[in-house]
């Protein structure tokens, strides 16, 4: 779509998306026009544990994304960019990854994350730390790459190399670097804090867009926003603020989080606390949802999703006994094991793939629910939860997470809130709103909301055959 001349009034956000799946590139005012959309896939690189990306294939995608902008006309007031949690890039001091990116589901950390956790052994309030974290990513660089270590400049996340790239500056988003902990903590590791960049706040302008991209647009001084990783910019731009609001983001992945006025402290880390604002975010995942979706997909419940929800909706709550553990990338909130892997329970030579698609997809939902009710037995109300993410697209499946998490879900009209997010972030660093609160009223609209059905008592039998498997499974 070719873009008009801005309105007095009307900035333009250049919105840059790198999913695990795709770059998306948007153009979208403040005003919410939509002006022009880019998007293409990237290449995943899979071998064991190993999950890469290449950062050469990521710096050619965002040279066509724009060049192909500038070409539609669009002329940016300012530009943000997120990346995924993690992809991790080390480059040296001419700007040159040493290595592809180290990806969210790379496993290959799992015994420097240990190394981490027994740092912080007298911080109980501190998040749990995971294999996609700063600290454990340096640490496997230092054991598994030593002679690297002369070379290496920085190590940064993708939304760092995204900013690196936009503008030759190496940043560390604010919410990020609360994996950093604190200097004793680091100091315990043996690690270097300026391996990992400056540290910026979300909204902070970081510098203009390099002379290579400002070219493109006739415009030297066009500023880059810091924002930060994907699902934590979709959390910004959602508005969730009073206590009990809460987002469910399942994409690849899914991360669900729930505002509220006190932090919230689990001894035994199954959900933790981060800072949103001037409240919290408690939070938890899971390691995969619309990544198994995909798998089951394409193994076992056959091409069509159309067919696969007809055959969803055929079945019963209960999938006639079947149970699914959605544990294919190990399992994150409230077990925490990466070693536990996925599984089918119950199978018989009566089940048919309608039934296998149901257990599915209840599973899906069923890994959510643990983390809503562990977050209800550290005493936090969970009142109404917002949809994102590609899984949002779904009727069936946002109403079976209202009956089986017996809370009404609100649908928003667009479910790719990290764009959003970027644009809600740009908007306030560039003073066309004063607080990321009243940009996310004026951008992000609500499709409508769906409200629990009787079938909620039917899913709590299925529901408990599930958490006996997976704590069976995951002991």
């Amino acid at each position: 779509m070719t873009a008009g001349s801005n309105l007095a009034d009307d900035r333009t956000i250049l919105a840059v998306d790198l999913g695990t799946q795709s770059l998306r590139v948007s153009a979208i005012t403040t005003a919410s026009r939509r002006l022009w959309h880019w998007q293409q896939p990237v290449t995943s690189f899979i071998d064991g544990e190993a999950n890469e990306q290449d950062p050469a294939e990521w710096a050619s995608l965002i040279d066509r994304a724009l060049a192909e902008a500038a070409s539609a006309g669009i002329r940016p007031d300012a530009v943000a960019a997120a990346g995924p949690l993690a992809g991790w890039v080390p480059l040296d001091a001419d700007g040159q990854a040493l290595a592809r990116a180290t990806m969210y589901f790379d496993g290959r950390t799992a015994p420097d994350t240990q190394l981490v956790a027994s740092a912080l052994h007298d911080r109980p309030a501190a998040p749990r730390p995971t294999i996609a974290d700063p600290l454990p990513q340096l640490l496997r660089l230092q054991r598994e790459q030593p002679s690297w270590l002369p070379r290496l400049h920085v190590l940064l996340d993708a939304t760092g190399w995204l900013v690196h790239r936009l503008t030759g500056h190496s940043t560390l988003d604010a919410f990020t670097a609360i994996r950093l902990y604190d200097r004793e903590v680091v100091a315990r590791l043996g690690i270097d804090l300026a391996r990992f960049g400056r540290g910026v706040a979300v909204g902070e302008n970081v510098a203009p867009l390099s002379p290579q991209y400002a070219s493109l647009f006739g415009n030297p001084r066009i500023p880059v926003i810091a924002a930060t990783f994907d699902s934590k910019c979709a959390y910004l731009a959602s508005g969730i603020e009073q206590d009990g609001e809460a987002l469910d983001i399942s994409g690849t992945v899914t991360s669900f989080g729930v505002a509220s006025t006190r932090q919230v402290i689990d001894p035994a880390r199954r959900i933790y606390s981060v800072p949103l604002g001037d409240r919290w975010l408690v939070r938890g995942s899971m390691g995969g949802t619309g990544s198994v979706l995909e798998w089951a997909r394409a193994t076992v419940l056959g091409n069509d999703f159309r067919a696969i929800e007809a055959d969803v909706a055929a079945v019963p709550p209960g999938a006639h006994g079947v149970t699914f553990l959605p544990f294919h990338s190990g399992a994150r909130a409230p077990l925490w094991n990466p070693h536990v892997r996925g599984a089918f329970l119950g199978l018989s030579l009566d089940t048919g793939r309608p039934a296998m698609a149901r257990a599915v997809y209840e599973g899906l939902v069923y890994g959510l629910r643990h983390i809503v009710d562990t977050m209800a037995e550290a005493g936090v109300v969970v009142a109404d939860i917002r949809l994102a993410g590609g899984l949002a697209r779904s009727d069936l499946l946002s109403r079976m997470k209202a009956d089986i998490l017996g809370r009404p879900v609100i649908r928003l009209v667009d479910y790719e809130l990290t764009t959003l997010g970027l644009v809600v972030i740009a908007s306030v660093g560039l003073g066309a709103f004063p607080t990321r609160g009243e940009a996310s009223a004026a951008l992000v609209g609500r499709a409508g909301r769906i409200e629990p059905s009787a079938l909620h008592d039917a899913y709590d039998e299925p529901y408990r055959r599930y958490l006996k498997s997976a704590a069976l499974l995951g002991s």
